[in-house]
């Protein structure tokens, strides 16, 4: 009988202990971790103040181009998790010594083709005014076939093409960004072509309008993917250019249209659209004065082909003296 008894406080000794632990085990506290964005640059300021988008900065670096232009590289952690990778242009034409000009192939606007931007920048930069291609990004949709744009191009003045496909996406018109006789940068839609064709020395056409008249427009579109995207201040002095890789998990994700309205808002830009995005997205820059072979390099990481360049049909150069 004594033994029974034993066994059973034995039991209920053990029964306690082991309800101690799991109390124990069930109230420690998981560790908590704090993201806290601290930019390094200007631009990254502007982004973590104007949006709710960016978690933690793992780099944020500015660096000038040109008189009148720099270049902002940030990785950071979004919001809700995703690695990103972001480069931006920033361009200032109230500044007399840089412009932005429209490339095409083989430097001939005559002849609709296909080319890695290095290479559109490297037969741009045969230039007698002393002037020199700094940098780029690609521009407009095209036909993958014969590199027909898919909207307007003018050039130096000239009105290469000015038709406009129908949208692919449903959405009511194409748009396009240019660069007026004023030297003043403009965004328009379709609907505004005819009224403004005779002012245009510059233009490139897009699709989705992210930002018209400083306000984000509601995207039904939320898909994440490498973008490039441009905008423009009001009074048409200042422009940036976006892109940011996508379709690399640890790398860079990509962005929605939304997320792209708002950073191009923060910045301060009146007006916005997307450009061709996707494996045509290219951000390059010029990594010498010298007119060396390789003074073009791309500082970002087309996602179609490991890391190189997809031939397009036409991009944006920033030229400077």
């Amino acid at each position: 009988m004594k033994d029974i008894i034993e066994n059973q406080k034995s039991k209920i000794k053990n029964c306690i202990v082991f309800c101690l632990l799991l109390f124990v085990s069930c109230t420690v506290e998981e560790p908590t971790f704090e993201y806290k964005a601290i930019p390094r640059t200007e631009t990254g300021a502007k982004l973590i103040a104007g949006t709710d988008l960016i978690a933690q900065i793992h780099a944020d670096s500015t660096y000038r181009l040109t008189p009148g232009a720099t270049v902002t590289e940030i990785a950071y952690l979004s919001t809700i998790g995703r690695a990103i990778k972001l480069f931006v242009f920033e361009v200032d034409l109230s500044n007399p010594n840089v412009s932005i000009e429209v490339s095409t192939p083989n430097n001939n606007p005559n002849v609709f083709a296909m080319q890695e931007m290095t290479g559109q920048a490297l037969a741009a930069d045969n230039r007698t005014d002393g002037s020199k291609v700094w940098g780029g990004v690609n521009a407009d949709f095209f036909n993958t076939s014969n590199g027909t744009p898919r909207s307007i191009v003018f050039r130096n003045g000239v009105a290469v093409k000015t038709s406009f496909d129908a949208p692919g996406d449903g959405s009511t018109e194409r748009t396009y960004f240019a660069i007026n006789h004023d030297r003043k940068a403009l965004i328009a839609g379709r609907s505004d072509f005819d009224e403004l064709r005779p002012t245009l020395f510059e233009a490139v056409g897009g699709n989705h309008w992210l930002l018209r008249n400083g306000v984000a427009l509601v995207q039904t579109d939320v898909t994440v993917e490498p973008r490039t995207w441009i905008g423009v201040s009001e009074d048409g002095l200042k422009v940036w250019i976006m892109a940011v890789d996508g379709r690399n998990f640890w790398h860079s994700n990509g962005m929605m249209f939304s997320e792209m309205a708002q950073f191009m808002r923060a910045m301060g830009a009146y007006n916005s659209i997307n450009l061709d995005g996707g494996g045509s997205t290219t951000f390059f820059v010029r990594n010498t004065p010298d007119f060396t072979e390789g003074r073009f390099e791309i500082r970002n990481w087309p996602s179609d082909r490991g890391g190189e360049e997809r031939p397009v049909a036409n991009g944006l150069l920033i030229i400077g003296k």
